[in-house]
C-alpha cells in the first residue's frame, strides 16, 4: 500500500509542540506496513490537534482499535511518552498524520489503478487528454483521495483504488 506519511520525530514533535497542538491521537496504522517491515511488531499512527472536540471526534470514530489512546500536552508523563514513540524504538514504526512532501503528486504506479476505479466505479469518461486531478487528504487516520473530472469530485478511501 502507499504510504506517503512521514515517520514521527523528537523534532517533529517539538514543531508540533511549539505551533500550539496539545492532543495527539494514537491509532493503529496497519497501511504503514510494507515488505521490509519483517521485525516489526506494531505501527502506530499520532494525529495532532488543538481542538478537543476535534481530537474527541477522532477518538470515537476508532473507539474499536485497542491501541487508541491520546496524549495531551498539559501531562509532562505523556509528552515523555509522545517522544519515546518519536524515537522509533526497535519493533514499532511510528508515524505522523503528514505527508511527508509538501506537494504530493500520485505515483506513476497508481494512474492505472485509478483509470480502473474510474472506468469500473464512475461514470465519468476521460480520454487520455483529460485531466483527472488526484489530491491525497487524511480523515480519522485513513488516507482518501479527492478524484477531480471537471465539474465533479468524489472522495474515496485509497484502499478502494489500490486493491479494487
Amino acid at each position: 500500500m502507499h504510504n506517503p506519511l512521514a515517520l514521527l520525530s523528537a523534532a517533529l514533535v517539538n514543531a508540533l509542540l511549539e505551533n500550539g497542538f496539545t492532543l495527539f491521537v494514537r491509532q493503529s496504522y496497519p497501511a504503514g506496513r510494507d515488505h521490509t517491515d519483517t521485525h516489526i511488531k506494531e505501527i502506530f499512527l499520532i494525529t495532532p490537534y488543538k481542538d478537543i472536540g476535534e481530537a474527541n471526534q477522532h477518538f470515537q470514530h476508532i473507539r474499536f482499535d485497542h491501541r487508541k489512546y491520546i496524549y495531551q500536552a498539559q501531562h509532562t508523563e505523556e509528552i515523555a511518552k509522545l517522544y519515546v514513540a518519536a524515537a522509533q524504538l526497535s519493533g514499532y514504526k511510528v508515524y505522523a498524520a503528514l505527508l511527508q512532501q509538501e506537494e504530493w503528486d500520485p505515483p506513476l504506479y497508481m494512474d492505472p489503478a485509478m483509470r480502473r476505479y474510474i472506468s469500473l466505479k464512475t461514470k465519468w469518461k476521460p480520454d487520455r487528454s483529460e485531466e483527472v486531478t488526484a489530491e491525497l487528504f487524511l480523515h480519522y487516520g485513513e488516507l482518501y483521495f479527492t478524484l477531480k473530472y471537471g465539474h465533479e469530485e468524489i472522495k474515496v478511501p485509497l484502499s478502494d483504488i489500490e486493491y479494487d
